[in-house]
């Protein structure tokens, strides 16, 4: 038997969890690809995410049956503006490519009656693996009494000398 195609991490299992609670399916297609993804493998909270993995707030690119390539930012409903570069996880293909892997197909029911299909090609960027660990982080030293050699002078924007001050303005 073929494995189901995506896995999920905790926070994407999470708001998908709680759509599937909190509100009515658009349809009986759509709750039938929640329904799946809601039964895919799921990462532990604390393992490393795969690259490229789809997940809440990554940037990718799909191609679908109907010939459409696009690059699109997965987002939650809150966060959509109509004809940017989101695409909420409300929507069909939005919910579809939360939890594939590069190259990964999947084939879900559409509400008109027909079968429809998309491949995640590529995913540009992962929210979790922008994260830089403390060991990649630069160098930082602090040096007790580091600036006390220094003399700092206030600047006057009247040029040098006490001048009129601020009162003059």
């Amino acid at each position: 038997m073929k494995r189901e195609p995506g896995m999920l991490v905790a926070r994407d299992a999470y708001v998908l969890e709680k759509m599937a609670r909190g509100r009515p399916p658009l349809t009986r297609e759509w709750q039938a690809l929640l329904d799946r993804k809601l039964a895919s493998a799921r990462l532990p909270e604390c393992g490393s995410v795969p690259s490229g993995l789809a997940m809440i707030d990554a940037r990718v690119t799909f191609h679908c049956a109907s010939g459409l390539t696009d690059t699109r930012t997965l987002c939650l409903p809150g966060t959509y503006v109509p004809g940017g570069a989101f695409l909420p996880i409300t929507t069909f293909y939005g919910l579809a490519l939360l939890g594939l892997r590069e190259g990964e197909r999947i084939a879900f029911a559409r509400p008109e009656g027909r079968r429809d299909w998309l491949v995640l090609d590529r995913v540009h960027f992962q929210p979790s693996a922008d994260d830089a660990a403390p060991e990649q982080r630069p160098a930082f030293r602090l040096v007790s009494g580091g600036l006390e050699d220094r003399s700092f002078v206030p600047a006057n924007e009247n040029g040098p000398g006490e001048g009129p001050g601020p009162s003059a303005a």
